[in-house]
């Protein structure tokens, strides 16, 4: 028991804190206890006492009161563990000369703290105090703002009584008061918006963060006292801890990868999404199945997402020698399974306590050895590699992936694939995911789990569902079938629903934030709109568009960023807040800025919606028209949530999580999606000029291979980031997002739309706009070289701009303008938009035909 006690005393020893902010006293009991028995700064242990006496043993109590004076704890070995870990764990506080009222202090924002080489710093903005959400309003509840914003009165006693309350509330319902992990996602939904210290020290370190990695050093601690060949004690301080990170290469190829694209086209988009959503799973099951086989605990998993994780655990023979055969394991699989296209790089690096104040060094060095390890893909798996069959075992080549397998049926794709499309079509709309942990072999045929998708190598399972009526009875079912069960609530930080249901011990319940926004109508699960209806819901011509997107320069965030603010001290919770704070973004409120981009199946008022009529294909193979309705302008609030019952997304997001994203849809919604989607990011990260995004969009026919689509979308984002970053790449031209030097790209969207009005409102004629063009192009020799470089990009936009060749023709076509100060305008203003004219020309031409 001493392991599960020191988790649970680990996680919860600063819980105190957030009790004593509220300004109640704790119970007479603990008055009796001074500065002698719970150490200097440990006041706040009373109140964490006073909470936990009703709910835990008293090992627990013991450890949690003595943490910063383990001399007198009952249990002073495991006791020193704690002290140790929470020191660890909090060496990245910066002390600050004078004291502050802890109630006067909202948590700073890390990301107004990173400052990047050539960028000035930004004003320090803070987090309002509030629990975790994606409800409406949520996103300006937990964005960062100026101090006086974030706080409701003169201090925040009342935030945090309100928030206690409701934490204690939660936790009553909580049967299993042992399960660590349903401890950690409720301590996550409440204490992750507020500061861990405040009085001595900058309150930019989370609560929750802190008491996360206190308990994710403790177990490692624990482990190498256990298993190491030397003891720990507080005067030491040995390399004990071991940092792992692990990444799967050869994604984009693996999800794109498309051998016969006519014969692949039916439930491609299903395909898409159930391929990239694979690999989220994958990246979730092999950092979890590294902590079960190293006996580590969730809070060891700083960080999973996007094809990457990192860990930290002990530092033994035996953690090494169990990393080196997942390793193999999952490379001999992935030989086997996709014929050596993904491949799982895994290194670790050996760290004290004072090495993890710098845990930014250690990401670098990390980032250097994954790339040296994927130089030698399979180097431990030759004989695999290059084992050959002697005879031809299978009869086909599946039509999507081009692999041989054994051909049972009509069916003209593999098992895989099939399994892909399944797992795409089962995570639509799905409210949970249930997670399950060493998945016992009769689960793998049984046909009462069909839908549960299990990584067979390493035994872990994920099922998706979509309403509780059976919810209950699988959720029991699975629990006799596995080491653990976790029950996951999706974008929903309202986990503890079915707390009132008896479960056994095994089962535990967290939250989880995932970008599902996917084109279905809410009425019929199983009709969902294809690629070509995206298309044929954008204006005017049916193009369908595609967007990547991801964060500038994250490693030099990470491992630099907060250098000039802190020195080397870019501790390990500062980099797993950061990181935890992009996930929340690109897989949480991603899908908030996909659900304002909406068509209806129903409407009250024709009017003010475009009508489009769609051929829909159903499972059954029927063919049904139906007719969906565009708003031709934007709706309010009011108008909104009549029509929310009707409503269906046009955004189609493929996958989002960790710094990145790629999502399709109609093209007019995917330009505008790409701006909003990037105002929003530049508020959630305090409007930091050394942290932005580049974009890469093109425009293609709905029939256009979708591999070669993204390929294209992916070329143009390299083109924005070699071009200097922040920037996006559309029709061909690399535009910036903010007019420092040039027009941004929201105002030549602007200008774009305005354009087209004019033409609605036959004020300017197409031929018109089309002359601006070619008034252009025949009087500038365009250059139509691809740049990629940045000061090649910085003097092409310079020449095009100062270049006034073109004025006599546009002055010539300004005739054809009957409306004098339209003219007038023109002759201002729009000569301005000249040098990039190709885009608005090319918006209008897309919109109108």
């Amino acid at each position: 028991m001493d392991v599960e006690n020191l988790k649970i005393a680990a996680l919860l020893h600063d819980i105190g804190k957030f009790y004593q902010r509220t300004d109640k006293s704790h119970s007479e009991e603990y008055k009796k206890y001074s500065q002698d028995d719970y150490g200097k700064n440990g006041a706040h242990a009373k109140w964490s006492c006073d909470f936990l006496d009703k709910y835990y043993n008293d090992d627990i109590v013991d450890l949690v009161l003595y943490h910063h004076n383990h001399t007198k704890s009952n249990y002073p070995d495991l006791c020193s563990i704690l002290k140790k870990a929470d020191h660890h764990s909090a060496s990245e506080r910066e002390d600050i000369d004078d004291t502050q009222e802890v109630n006067k202090s909202p948590l700073i924002s890390l990301f107004s703290k990173i400052v990047l080489e050539g960028n000035d710093k930004v004003d320090e903005q803070y987090i309002p105090l509030n629990k975790l959400s994606l409800d409406d309003g949520s996103f300006n509840n937990l964005k960062p703002a100026a101090k006086k914003d974030t706080m409701g009165g003169w201090n925040l006693v009342p935030e945090y009584n309100r928030l206690w309350n409701e934490f204690n509330s939660e936790f009553e319902l909580i049967q299993n008061k042992t399960d660590f992990n349903t401890l950690l996602a409720l301590l996550k939904k409440y204490a992750s918006t507020m500061p861990s210290a405040a009085y001595k020290s900058k309150s930019d370190i989370s609560l929750y963060d802190h008491s996360k990695t206190t308990a994710a050093l403790a177990v490692s601690r624990y482990l190498f006292n256990r298993d190491g060949d030397v003891k720990l004690t507080q005067n030491n301080d040995l390399n004990c801890y071991l940092a792992i990170e692990g990444d799967i290469s050869g994604i984009q190829k693996f999800i794109f990868k498309i051998s016969s694209p006519q014969e692949a086209q039916s439930g491609m988009s299903k395909r898409l999404r159930g391929r990239s959503l694979y690999l989220t799973l994958l990246c979730d099951a092999i950092a979890t199945h590294i902590a079960e086989e190293l006996e580590l605990c969730e809070a060891n998993i700083l960080f999973c997402g996007g094809g990457r994780f990192t860990i930290i655990g002990p530092n033994t023979k035996m953690a090494k020698e169990k990393l080196a055969e997942i390793k193999s394991k999952l490379n001999k699989f992935f030989i086997d399974e996709f014929n050596a296209e993904l491949y799982l790089a895994l290194v670790s690096i050996e760290c004290c306590g004072d090495d993890l104040a710098k845990f930014g060094q250690i990401t670098r060095k990390l980032s250097n050895k994954l790339n040296e390890d994927k130089k030698h893909k399979f180097s431990d798996n030759l004989d695999e590699v290059f084992n050959f069959d002697e005879e031809i075992k299978y009869d086909d080549l599946c039509s999507v992936c081009g692999m041989p397998y054994d051909c049972k049926s009509d069916e003209k794709t593999c098992d895989i694939c099939e399994s892909h499309e399944k797992l795409g079509q089962n995570s639509v709309n799905a409210k949970y995911m249930i997670k399950c942990i060493d998945i016992s072999e009769d689960v793998f045929n049984n046909d009462n789990y069909k839908g549960i998708y299990i990584i067979r190598p390493i035994k872990i399972g994920y099922y998706f569902i979509k309403n509780d009526s059976k919810l209950v009875d699988t959720i029991n079912g699975l629990s006799k079938k596995c080491k653990q069960v976790e029950v996951i609530k999706l974008n929903d930080t309202n986990f503890l629903n079915l707390a009132n249901y008896e479960f056994n011990d095994n089962v535990s319940f967290s939250f989880s934030f995932m970008g599902n926004t996917v084109p279905n109508f809410k009425k019929y699960y199983h009709m969902p709109l294809y690629f070509e209806h995206l298309a044929e819901i954008s204006k005017g011509s049916n193009k369908l568009g595609v967007l990547k997107m991801d964060v500038d320069n994250l490693g030099l965030i990470l491992s630099e960023g907060l250098r000039e603010v802190y020195g080397n001290n870019c501790s390990i919770s500062r980099i797993s807040s950061l990181s935890s704070q992009l996930d929340m973004f690109f897989s949480g409120f991603v899908n908030n800025i996909a659900s304002d981009f909406k068509v209806y199946s129903k409407v009250f008022d024709n009017e003010k919606f475009d009508e489009i009529k769609l051929n829909i294909q159903n499972d059954n193979k029927l063919e049904n028209v139906i007719h969906v309705f565009k708003p031709k302008e934007e709706l309010n609030d009011n108008e909104k949530k009549k029509l929310e019952e009707y409503a269906i997304p046009t955004i189609h997001i493929t996958y989002s999580g960790g710094d990145d994203l790629l999502v399709l849809g109609p093209y007019d919604d995917i330009i505008d999606f790409a701006s909003k989607l990037r105002n929003e990011f530049k508020q959630w990260t305090a409007c930091n000029p050394s942290i932005d995004l580049s974009a890469g969009i093109s425009i293609v026919a709905p029939k256009f291979p979708i591999g070669k689509a993204v390929n294209f979308s992916e070329s143009y984002l390299e083109r924005s980031k070699s071009c200097g970053k922040s920037k996006i790449t559309l029709f061909n031209e690399v535009l910036p997002w903010d007019n420092n030097q040039f027009k941004s790209f929201d105002e030549i969207m602007n200008f774009s739309s305005d354009l087209e009005k004019l033409v609605i409102d036959e004020k300017v004629s197409k031929g018109f706009v089309y002359s601006l063009l070619f008034a252009w192009q025949n009087s500038f020799q365009y250059n139509s070289k691809v740049i990629n470089d940045e000061s090649k990009w910085v003097d092409e936009n310079c020449h095009k701009k100062e270049f006034n060749g073109f004025i006599p023709k546009f002055v010539y076509k300004l005739r054809l303008i009957k409306d004098d100060n339209l003219r007038d305008c023109f002759m201002k203003e729009g000569k301005c938009f000249m040098p990039w004219i190709k885009i608005p020309v090319s918006w209008v031409s897309l919109r109108l035909r």
